[in-house]
């Protein structure tokens, strides 16, 4: 797994040349395209070569010594186009890219997450790729159909999901059984995590949540990991507030849902949980920790793959394995999230961008990408590839796998995050950190609040 991808090597392993997908010549017709063409008897008319800017986030290390081999061979395969690369860390890369768009100098290439696409496509920021994905054969159905719709809008596509995320509930099974506790199963209820998460909340006297002589000031392991559980910081939340039988918006997203029961019920849940339960730690609580299931401050965690990736990296020194997310009255589903690749509406050099994307996005590159068992894949025929043989978690292709090839009988959903998305966080950020920081109980009132800002947003 901690192999270094000489280009060498990477060459070698990824045979990355032979499969690509939609391998004709887009960029004799670009304007300034830098192609070769061939006709028998007549000698090589080579073009000048086209310079495009490929600008994404990435990890020091593997990550960025992957993409940059993928660039390497693309480039030996299209020696018309050269690619200048340049990484930023993620934090960086979403606030600086607003300014790039809006600087003189467009990138050809850039990558958008689902949480940012609707917010830069429907501002008429991204090219719409539909026309260029019909005109090349480059068919939706090949890719996991929830993250497509994510990166679509009225029939246009604004970027091509290039990984993915199955989102499930891991466990420390060490922490189950020390409790007496029967493990999660697949088909678990609300009712059974909300008494899993406080019999799995201990004192340092021993004592778990449930006992009148529960100590909160004192607590040494918390049952589950805390996730933010409203529409702004992950597609995961969507699991759970479905689950109880609601969402998050009505079809055409003109206005909010989170003031009915189903999502009152949801909010109420993991208010209940944290502030008089105590059973997930607070950011305090978990500052300086690391990750808190993988360093054992708590015994289940919302997570997709990454997690037994890490686990493993870190060789933790519990068992553990992975069930889905639990059911509710509204049923029981599997979250699923991607990043994807996009181009710029004003890129100058939108064939050449569009071959890059393309190869980013074929099966070679996936399949070697889900090799390294870190990062997800978005083509349906690679997704077998991030399956580990050394996992401890033998539900890891039921919950990570399965569902992005449609062979569950769980329901997969997406989550279509609106535009001005920033500004939504913002106005869930002042209304519901009071709640979830347990200074305020007012839940429906925060909700009503919300949704009065928030569908003015979405009326704008």
């Amino acid at each position: 797994m901690n192999q270094k991808l000489s280009r060498r090597l990477f060459l070698k392993q990824a045979s990355l040349g032979a499969a690509m997908l939609g391998m004709a010549s887009l960029a004799a017709c670009s304007a300034g395209g830098g192609s070769q063409s061939r006709s028998a008897g007549t000698p090589t008319v080579t073009r000048r070569q086209v310079t495009i800017k490929f600008i994404t986030p990435a990890a020091l290390g593997l990550e960025r010594t992957m993409y940059e081999n993928f660039i390497l061979k693309f480039q030996d395969e299209h020696p018309e186009i050269k690619v200048e690369v340049s990484f930023e860390a993620w934090d960086d890369y979403m606030t600086k890219l607003p300014t790039i768009l809006a600087g003189g100098v467009i990138p050809d290439v850039i990558h958008q997450h689902m949480s940012i696409v609707q917010d830069y496509g429907q501002r008429g920021a991204l090219l719409d790729l539909k026309p260029y994905m019909d005109r090349d054969g480059i068919r939706p159905e090949d890719y996991i159909p929830a993250l497509f719709d994510a990166f679509s809008n009225e029939g246009k596509v604004y970027a091509i999901p290039k990984d993915s995320a199955a989102w499930g509930v891991y466990y420390n099974k060490q922490m189950f059984d020390k409790a007496g506790l029967p493990y999660p199963s697949l088909d678990w209820t609300l009712d059974d995590f909300r008494e899993m998460a406080i019999a799995l909340t201990i004192d340092r006297n021993g004592r778990p949540a449930s006992d009148p002589k529960f100590d909160p000031r004192r607590i040494k392991q918390w049952g589950f990991s805390w996730l933010v559980p409203t529409p702004t910081d992950s597609e995961n939340a969507r699991g759970f507030v479905r689950a109880f039988g609601g969402d998050w918006y009505n079809k055409d997203y003109t206005e909010t849902l989170i003031t009915q029961p189903p999502v009152i019920d949801d909010f109420t849940f993991f208010h209940q949980l944290r502030c008089q339960h105590h059973a997930a730690p607070s950011p305090s609580q978990a500052l300086g920790q690391g990750d808190p299931f993988r360093s054992g401050l708590t015994a289940m965690a919302v997570a997709f793959h990454n997690m037994d990736f890490f686990c493993r990296q870190e060789n933790v020194r519990f068992e553990y394995d992975v069930t889905y997310l639990p059911k509710g009255p509204g049923g029981q589903y599997v979250p699923v999230g991607a990043s994807g690749w996009a181009i710029p509406a004003q890129a100058p050099h939108k064939e050449e961008a569009w071959e890059l994307v393309k190869y980013l996005t074929s099966e070679p590159v996936q399949r070697y990408i889900g090799q390294q068992q870190r990062w997800g894949v978005s083509l349906k025929d690679a997704v077998d590839t991030i399956v580990p043989e050394d996992t401890p978690a033998k539900n890891f292709k039921r919950v990570h796998v399965d569902p992005l090839q449609g062979r569950t009988d769980r329901t997969v959903i997406s989550f279509k995050f609106p535009a001005n998305q920033s500004k939504i966080k913002e106005i869930y950020s002042g209304n519901f950190d009071p709640i979830w920081n347990c200074d305020s109980t007012d839940i429906k009132g925060a909700a009503s609040r919300t949704k009065e800002q928030v569908d003015a947003v979405l009326r704008s």
